[in-house]
């Protein structure tokens, strides 16, 4: 199985790149971008990084290479800037995402694709109306999300992240839903109280606010890479394994024209299944909130 990565070059392209060959679940990873001599230097880099644990080639590739990838990840973007929302980047990464959606479109009509280009739900949904591709092959990586969430518990509470069970779902962004009540922890079902949660929740917003104000310039490379990664290595496993990914919905939850994050069983088709949550009403309305946002983005796309 191969992996093409556009935007091989950047943070959380080259990050994930190793990540996933270090796993040697896939038999090469193709690197693409616009700094070929950057994209050059991580493929000669990591064909020495990896002799020692992996069979997986990392290569630099053109689009014209990539016609045989079964996978796409795209994590491409406009320079990294100091923003309030991620809803800012629309404008940044609309051009960047139009070039991808001519090139990917020509040489490659059948992949899975995995997108990370902020704001994620939008141009997943934006991707998926462009490439008419089958949405259960469009994902958009949101898994972050999620990992956060679990870390946030644990922060809480002082327990083992590894034992937490936690997802989010809707916006990628400031009005992304915890499910707190769906925790599990070591496989029970973990009971949080309403105080609990709004102060969970709090930790989240505020963990988003100080890595914003440090205005490094850079994106978060290293957690992307580990929960892309991961499902990368669910699609090519053909695994099953539940991750929550941004999907184009059909009537889940009652929404349609819209990509949200949801729990999506995954498998080498991409989503096998769409996992549908029972939602409180405190849930239901914020998801609501999540969808009516991401589709008055969408507007302002040429669709």
């Amino acid at each position: 199985m191969k992996l093409a990565i556009i935007g091989g070059n950047g943070a959380i392209g080259s990050t994930t790149a190793f990540l996933t060959a270090q796993k040697g679940i896939y038999d090469e990873i193709k690197l693409l971008g616009r700094k070929t001599n950057v994209l050059k230097n991580h493929a000669m880099d990591m064909e020495h990084a990896l002799m020692p644990f992996s069979k997986t080639v990392v290569s630099f590739a053109e689009y014209e290479d990539i016609s045989d990838c079964q996978v796409i990840f795209i994590a491409v973007g406009a320079p990294e800037r100091k923003v309030e929302s991620r809803e800012e980047y629309l404008k940044d990464n609309i051009r960047v995402m139009d070039e991808v959606l001519e090139n990917s479109c020509y040489f490659n009509k059948d992949a899975v694709i995995l997108t990370a280009t902020n704001p994620i739900d939008v141009f997943n949904y934006y991707l998926y109306k462009k490439l008419k591709r089958d949405r259960m092959k469009m994902l958009g990586f949101s898994a972050n999300d999620s990992l956060r969430l679990r870390w946030a518990v644990a922060e809480k509470f002082n327990i083992d992240f590894n034992k937490i069970e936690a997802y989010c779902i809707g916006e990628h962004g400031e009005d992304q839903v915890p499910l707190m009540n769906c925790v599990k922890y070591d496989g029970k079902k973990f009971d949080v109280e309403d105080e609990t949660k709004s102060e969970i929740k709090n930790i989240l917003v505020d963990w988003f606010l100080k890595f914003q104000n440090l205005d490094a310039k850079r994106t978060s490379g290293w957690t992307s890479s580990v929960t892309a990664s991961e499902v990368l290595e669910a699609i090519a496993c053909d695994s099953g394994k539940i991750i929550e990914c941004s999907v184009p919905l059909e009537g889940e939850l009652g929404f349609r024209d819209v990509s949200l994050g949801m729990m999506v069983k995954l498998g080498k088709e991409g989503a096998k299944e769409i996992i549908v949550p029972e939602l409180n009403d405190g849930e239901k309305s914020a998801i609501n909130k999540a969808a009516a946002k991401i589709k008055q983005q969408i507007t302002h796309l040429n669709i």
